[in-house]
């Protein structure tokens, strides 16, 4: 099933979540609860700490109690989430700070989907710490995204391809950011293949997606 559920962060201290080890999922589903829906700044000792959206901060220890897992097993976990870039993690002698990759695509569907009484709210929260990414991501059917692909790569590429096409005037629908996605997995059978298809329309300025064959690119497709 497509789409998305609310699960408010309170789920952390319901009883249903106190039953120890957390499996996999919980560990994950943790960690996105963990994590600032909005830039925060905090004082660690003497140090003023920024911790940006998407990001959390917390220890190894932390973990191994919130989730009763050995010290191995977390650092295998956050290893094995690294490399499917899902999480970012960098460690130093007083913390251990998570970055979720791409948080907008796992946070960000709640302000198209609520009621419109919400809408006001969902609007007008503050803009100024949201990276250009983000601002981006809102603006995208966020469906389309995961169901396409979580690496940060593809999604880079892909939003700048969005990107030039508004820069030209020639703004993507909804619908054709999914028919161009359609053709690009067609076209592209790894995700280096879908980066440079998009990478060379946009270097070329086209508003199209071209298939790679060598220094020759094919027209495929047009929205």
């Amino acid at each position: 099933m497509k789409g998305y559920i609310k699960l408010h962060r309170e789920i952390s201290d319901h009883w249903l979540w106190d039953e120890k080890p957390f499996s996999k999922g919980q560990a994950w589903i943790d960690i996105l609860l963990m994590a600032n829906h909005d830039t925060k700044k905090f004082t660690l000792g003497n140090e003023l700490i920024e911790v940006e959206r998407g990001s959390c901060i917390t220890s190894e220890l932390k973990l191994m109690d919130r989730w009763g897992w050995s010290k191995t097993k977390v650092r295998d976990f956050l290893e094995l989430l690294q490399k499917d870039k899902m999480l970012a993690k960098k460690s130093d002698k007083k913390k251990t700070t998570l970055t979720v990759c791409n948080y907008c695509v796992w946070q960000d569907s709640e302000t198209t989907k609520e009621p419109q009484k919400n809408h006001r709210k969902t609007t007008e929260r503050p803009h100024k710490n949201t990276n250009k990414n983000e601002e981006e991501c809102k603006e995208v059917k966020k469906d389309i995204y995961s169901d396409f692909s979580l690496n940060p790569d593809v999604m880079q590429a892909i939003l700048d391809f969005i990107e030039m096409r508004k820069k030209l005037k020639k703004p993507m629908t909804d619908k054709a950011i999914e028919m161009m996605l359609k053709k690009l997995s067609k076209l592209g059978d790894t995700d280096e293949k879908k980066i440079a298809i998009l990478q060379e329309s946009v270097m070329k300025s086209w508003t199209d997606i071209y298939e790679l064959k060598g220094n020759i690119s094919r027209k495929v497709a047009e929205f």
